[in-house]
């Protein structure tokens, strides 16, 4: 069993069915959307790409909810 906690920052941690949107701006910055329509940023880890940490957020969600 996977865990339903996905840490999006270090601050900040949501259950994985909550998130309903994992996207890329044009800038760069990768964005998660929930439930409540709240928008969060998503931290990057050291020498991740955009859309490495998009995969890796949406891999999370994935395990979490399988």
């Amino acid at each position: 069993m996977a865990n339903k906690l996905i840490a999006l920052t270090a601050e900040t941690t949501v259950r994985a069915d909550e998130i309903t949107r994992v996207w890329i701006s044009n800038d760069g910055d990768v964005f998660a959307k929930l439930r409540d329509s709240a928008i969060h940023t998503v931290d990057r880890q050291y020498g991740e790409t955009p859309f490495q940490a998009s995969a890796r957020i949406k891999a999370q969600i994935e395990a979490a909810l399988a």
